[in-house]
């Protein structure tokens, strides 16, 4: 995980968290600073800094020939109190996450440990023998062996995200474990499974599991939690950027959508850097950055004493600048967010028209008919992809596809890339009949597998694009079958 701000507050809440709710007691030892490192994926000065406010906010003590020592002694009747406050205020967000799990990640495990290599399923095997590591850290460890085949850095951060907020307090209150059955070793199941390739024995035994863990934390809010939720409930968040440090890239990304929607159609001018930076509550020196970042995608083009332009499509790639490292990364960002919805959209589709009813089905395709119309087959992407986003029945499920198919606005780059226009429609032209004929006759299976393969070609395309400009790291995001 990467060393900023905010994975400091997660690093120090999580530590709170864990001595608040009793897993760490007066006069007992937190994990060195080293350890929590190694535990929570972060970089030790992370890990320091979270222990350093911990210190100074008189909860532990804090020397470098003892470590960290909790100061704070709170009774039962404490501690329960600080469980009952902190589960109620998450409830329906706690609830919702794990609903949206197996339709989010079923499929990313499952493709990850059927690509995993002998040397990643001989260290996940080294997790029964290591006795130094507690729950829930061999569960995070676990998450990360079984996604690193796929090659994604922002599916990483995050399950990182949704493990912290979850996983790790409903598990820091040990008694939580008699919800599962302890004589059962699921991961050596997994690994046996996944050595004989019994790949849809491994899916049925993946989506059980996660279905367990529902289940148990169901159970766990009807056998424990009586606090009242807050009128104001914490939410589930999460950006793929880091706010404090990253915001130009936010906020270049909200300019592209704006002008992809013709807000600021070809050859009007921006506002200045000013007003801008008035409009966005930003300093100008972001905004300036932010500039400098659509320049490089061909968005718009500044010139002195005349202000910043914005460029017709046709060209945009000329007037792109891939030698920049901030782009490749971006263009790096979106290729990872095209392969989390290629490897989620097939079980996010289902579930989604399933939640509809007829009438919102019928208004979908003609909307789709509408949108063929427009004959600009290479948006279809992403328009089909954001209404079913957008209609999800759970929050967080709309929360991470409204993130990820923010990352498709980095492909402006591409735009005169893609051919003349007419070649572009043949190629999508069998998509949407496809789409449209699936829907007319309410066959949702039918129209999520040609969605995945939807979402799996724009993958490829996208691959290719980058491996051309000589991007490599491209070559590590796994195309699924």
């Amino acid at each position: 995980m990467e060393n900023n701000t905010d994975l400091r507050k997660v690093v120090y809440s999580i530590m709170l968290t864990q001595i608040q709710f009793g897993t760490y007691r007066c006069g007992e030892k937190l994990p060195t600073i080293e350890e929590t490192s190694r535990r929570l994926c972060v970089s030790i000065d992370t890990a320091r800094t979270a222990y350093l406010k911990l210190k100074d906010e008189g909860y532990i003590t804090l020397s470098k020939n003892v470590g960290a020592t909790v100061k704070v002694n709170y009774d039962s009747q404490e501690t329960e109190q600080f469980i009952q406050t902190f589960f109620s205020a998450r409830k329906n967000a706690m609830i919702d996450l794990i609903n949206s799990m197996l339709p989010l990640f079923g499929n990313a495990q499952c493709v990850g440990m059927k690509n995993a290599s002998p040397e990643m399923l001989r260290k996940m095997e080294e997790l029964f023998t290591e006795k130094n590591i507690e729950a829930p850290y061999a569960m995070l460890r676990h998450l990360n062996q079984k996604y690193s085949s796929l090659g994604n850095n922002l599916l990483m951060r995050l399950a990182w995200q949704i493990f912290m907020f979850l996983h790790d307090p409903f598990f820091s209150i040990k008694d939580n474990l008699h919800y599962f059955d302890q004589s059962e070793d699921y991961l050596s199941i997994v690994l046996v499974l996944c050595r004989k390739k019994e790949w849809t024995a491994l899916r049925v035994k993946m989506a059980e599991s996660m279905n367990k863990l529902t289940s148990s934390l169901t159970r766990f809010y009807k056998d424990r939690i009586h606090m009242p939720s807050p009128e104001k409930e914490v939410a589930f968040t999460w950006s793929s950027y880091k706010k404090s440090q990253q915001l130009c890239y936010s906020i270049a990304m909200e300019l592209l959508i704006s002008i992809n929607r013709g807000l600021y159609p070809a050859g009007s001018l921006l506002p200045s850097q000013e007003e801008l930076a008035r409009q966005k509550n930003v300093s100008v020196s972001t905004i300036r950055r932010t500039l400098e970042l659509l320049g490089s995608v061909g968005a718009i083009k500044s010139a002195r004493h005349v202000g910043t332009r914005v460029l017709p499509l046709e060209q945009t790639s000329a007037n792109s600048d891939f030698t920049k490292p901030v782009l490749r990364r971006r263009l790096l960002d979106m290729a990872e967010s095209i392969q989390m919805l290629a490897l989620s959209c097939k079980d996010v589709s289902v579930l989604t028209l399933s939640s509809l009813n007829t009438e919102s089905i019928e208004e979908l395709c003609v909307k789709l008919k509408a949108y063929k119309g427009l004959r600009r087959g290479e948006n279809l992407s992403y328009f089909i992809l954001s209404t079913v986003g957008e209609s999800a029945p759970y929050q967080t499920i709309r929360t991470v596809y409204s993130e990820l198919m923010r990352q498709f606005f980095w492909g402006y780059a591409f735009r005169g890339m893609n051919g003349k226009q007419e070649q572009i429609n043949e190629m999508y032209d069998p998509f949407f009949d496809e789409l449209i004929e699936s829907l007319e006759k309410m066959d949702f299976c039918r129209f999520s597998a040609s969605l995945e393969e939807l979402a799996v070609l724009e993958l490829r395309r996208t691959l290719s694009f980058l491996l051309h400009l000589g991007i490599s790291d491209a070559e590590s995001i796994l195309i699924p079958e």
